[in-house]
Order: C-alpha cells, then sequence, then structure tokens
C-alpha cells in the first residue's frame, strides 16, 4: 500500500510539474529585481543564471506537458504571461541599470504586448494563432541575448547586443507573419 501511495504521489508531482516550472518563472522575477541593481558580479552572475534556468523552463514545460498529456488551461494561459513577464523583467532592470537603452527595450516590448493582444483578439473570435518557427528562433536567441547581458561582463556585452538584435529581426518577422494569419483569419470570419 505504501508504494502504492508513494508511486501516486510521483505521478501527482510529475503531473502538475509543468505548471510549477511556469510559475518557477513567476518566481524569478522578484529576485531578478532585488539582486540586479546592486551590480556586484556574484550577484549579476546569479541573476544571469536564474534568467537562463528560468529560460530553460520555458521550453521543457511546454514539451513536458505535451509529452505527458496534460495541457491544462491554467498552463496554456500562464505560461505565455509568465515568459513575457520573465523577459520584461530583465530588459526594464537592464535599461534601469544602463546596461540597455530604453528605446531597445520599448522596441522589444512593444512588440511582445502587440502580439499579446492580437493572441487574445484571435481567442476572442474563437481561433488561436500557434506560435511560428520564427517565434521560437526569436525567443531562443533573446534569451541567449539577455543571461549574457545581465552578467554586465564587458567580454559578453558585445555577443549579447548581437544576439538581441538578431532576436529583435526575428521577432519583427514573426510579429509580420502573426498579423497575416489575424488578418485571414478576420477575413474569413467576417466574409
Amino acid at each position: 500500500m505504501d508504494t502504492e501511495v508513494q508511486n501516486d504521489g510521483w505521478k501527482e508531482t510529475l503531473r502538475n510539474l509543468p505548471n510549477k516550472l511556469t510559475l518557477f518563472r513567476i518566481a524569478v522575477i522578484p529576485l531578478l529585481c532585488l539582486l540586479y541593481p546592486w551590480d556586484f558580479k556574484i550577484l549579476n552572475l546569479l541573476a544571469a543564471a536564474l534568467f537562463g534556468l528560468g529560460a530553460i523552463t520555458d521550453f521543457l514545460d511546454g514539451y513536458l506537458a505535451r509529452r505527458m498529456n496534460n495541457v491544462t488551461k491554467i498552463g496554456e494561459i500562464l505560461d505565455p504571461i509568465s515568459d513575457k513577464l520573465l523577459v520584461m523583467a530583465a530588459l526594464v532592470v537592464m535599461t534601469d541599470a544602463d546596461v540597455l537603452s530604453g528605446w531597445i527595450t520599448v522596441l522589444i516590448l512593444a512588440r511582445e504586448l502587440g502580439i499579446s493582444g492580437l493572441r487574445l483578439a484571435s481567442a476572442e473570435q474563437g481561433y488561436s494563432i500557434k506560435v511560428s518557427s520564427f517565434g521560437k528562433i526569436k525567443t531562443a536567441f533573446q534569451d541567449v541575448a539577455i543571461a549574457l547581458l545581465l552578467t554586465r561582463l564587458e567580454q559578453y556585452h558585445s555577443l549579447g547586443m548581437i544576439l538581441l538584435w538578431v532576436s529583435i529581426l526575428f521577432s519583427y518577422y514573426s510579429a509580420y507573419q502573426y498579423v497575416e494569419k489575424f488578418w485571414a483569419q478576420s477575413h474569413d470570419n467576417f466574409t
């Protein structure tokens, strides 16, 4: 009987793991906001590592949920929100620390909020806009760039900025694709 209870406990833990990983990303945000402003090398590296770990959970939670056939409504809602909140927090703390120019942060955040609004509008119309391959590539470049920039190490700054600009190009191209899909779906719904 104890073995069955233990197995059920593990199954329940694994079943809820994707949502716990999503919540972990949200829990990282206050830590980033607390650690990064101090500008101590060890705290910068810890902030970068926490962000990187959070970014990895972004890829892992969806994979696990699909693999275990355990996609939940709360996961579908919280996953994209937690991703954007983590990125926004990192961009804002880096802008505040003069690691990143404010206009670059606005450029990235405007795209993210615009696409979130587009997804919400499409959901209101009864369909969803799936993440494109360019959107996934954007996320990978963006996450690596942000982790490098969070370190505040001079040897990583140029590479971090190059990767960030590559991610911005991918993000606006993928945004164009999302708008195109939305327009086609909206047009089909009204004709």
